[in-house]
């Protein structure tokens, strides 16, 4: 098959495979690369996809992101290992997440007053205590970090008194 061809079949299997939605690059150049076309002519198609907005990585990590907010937050470094699965270019990856609304500090607060209302603590002191460090197991499974899971507890409290 020629490369004009090649090319505008991979550019057709690509936007049938995009359909209505938006893409990440990696993702396209993964399914591309399982039909079988060669490295040029993927990456010509991705670079004209893009162009034509079927192709937009910020938009689709954009996308991503805004699904894992409130009580499904995450930290920076779950979000960076979420969006390189998803095939969200490198440089697209530091630009979105070095946006102050997914800073760490921000997010861990918003899953804390989603998931743990002050309600839910209990007043007896040793109970509390085996709850904070229950909450803090869970925001690290999140991605957060023990000393700022920690210390925005302890914010939080401060607030409180």
């Amino acid at each position: 098959m020629n490369r004009d061809l090649q090319y505008s079949d991979a550019r057709n299997q690509a936007i049938a495979h995009i359909g209505i939605a938006v893409s990440s690059s990696g993702k396209i150049r993964e399914f591309l690369e399982e039909k079988g076309y060669v490295s040029d002519v993927i990456e010509d198609v991705i670079e004209q996809l893009t162009e034509e907005k079927y192709v937009d990585d910020a938009r689709y990590a954009r996308k991503i992101l805004r699904a894992r907010s409130g009580s499904k937050a995450e930290g920076r470094l779950k979000l960076q290992a979420r969006l390189e699965a998803a095939g969200v270019a490198p440089d697209v990856i530091s630009d979105v997440l070095s946006e102050p609304a997914y800073a760490d500090e921000n997010t861990i607060m918003e899953v804390i007053r989603d998931r743990f209302p002050a309600s839910s603590f209990s007043t007896d002191p040793s109970e509390t205590k085996r709850q904070l460090a229950k909450a803090i197991r869970y925001l690290e499974s999140r991605g957060y970090s023990s000393s700022l899971a920690l210390s925005s507890f302890r914010n939080l409290l401060n607030d409180v008194e």
